[in-house]
């Protein structure tokens, strides 16, 4: 595969902010392993895909580095980390398998990569602190997990200095393992934070109001949230599901309404059937009439 100079992710430079809740993966290694670059890749896939190469225990040495809040923008010039680059690109000589994966979706743990190497290879862990900045002279013979912990990198101007002294101590690290024995780097990443998402707050300019001032924050963010989705729901629903047209009271109303409206038109029906001739109410003047009255 090759790999662009330009930056360290070639694969996908162009469309860093395509994912904000995703980070990179790096892995470089003097052994043969079985590793396949891509753009995207979840977290489990990829763990997956690590348990399988690295459960035949191909290095003595394997340095896994966990640099929290990273986003692949990060990469995109060769001066963020250079040394790391050099590895990835092929400029290093002594790296014969690499691997990138530009955006991991989810959270790669790098303690189930520990526990993978410590169960399936018996290898010994060593932790450094990388903001101490102190590591140990040499380190005994593997198999040996090295395990790097960077803090999270800042959200200001310094960001990219810090992640190049960063890339420093990793080479630093590496130059102390042994020169005859292989070793296995694996970068691992958490997303970065992008202060432009945060909540936006009210805060006071006035000194005195500093005392209060935490009273005083409102999360507009939520609340245009809220209105937005209010008004989303207010345009998919009818009149029909935001307000009740009968009422219990208007339904029983309606029925006895309808239940004299029946009984009244089968009282008229009943009157309207009845025939009485006319005769009926004349006077009966025949003889036989008459004989009954006297």
């Amino acid at each position: 595969m090759h790999l662009s100079t330009f930056g360290l992710l070639a694969l996908g430079a162009a469309s860093v902010d395509a994912f904000r809740d995703t980070s990179p993966f790096f892995l470089a290694s003097t052994s043969e392993v079985l590793a396949n670059s891509a753009n995207i890749k979840t977290s489990a896939s990829l763990f997956e895909e690590l348990s399988s190469s690295l459960s035949a225990c191909p290095s003595e040495y394997y340095v896994v580095v966990n640099q929290p809040g990273v986003h692949s923008s990060d990469f995109s010039s060769r001066k963020s980390a250079p040394r790391l680059g050099a590895k990835m690109l092929g400029k290093d000589k002594s790296i014969r398998s690499k691997m990138s994966v530009n955006e991991v979706t989810g959270l790669l743990e790098v303690k189930q990569i520990k526990d993978l190497l410590e169960v399936k290879c018996q290898a010994q862990t060593t932790v450094i602190d990388g903001s101490s900045g102190s590591y140990p002279s040499y380190f005994e013979s593997g198999p040996r997990v090295i395990d790097i912990e960077f803090p999270m990198l800042s959200l200001g101007s310094d960001r990219a200095n810090q992640l190049s002294d960063n890339d420093g101590l990793i080479s630093d690290i590496i130059d102390r393992i042994p020169s005859s024995s292989k070793y296995t780097l694996l970068y691992v990443t958490t997303p970065r934070e992008f202060p432009e998402t945060d909540s936006i707050v009210y805060e006071s300019e006035d000194a005195y109001q500093d005392s209060v001032r935490m009273e005083l924050k409102r999360d507009y963010s939520s609340y245009s949230s809220y209105s937005s989705a209010s008004d989303s729901s207010n345009r998919n629903t009818s009149l029909f599901d935001e307000y009740q047209y009968f009422t219990p009271g208007i339904f029983m109303g309606l029925m006895a309404s309808f239940l004299c409206l029946i009984i009244l038109y089968i009282a008229i029906s009943a009157v309207s059937s009845l025939q009485v001739p006319y005769a009926a109410f004349e006077k009966d003047t025949s003889s036989a009439a008459q004989k009954k009255q006297q």
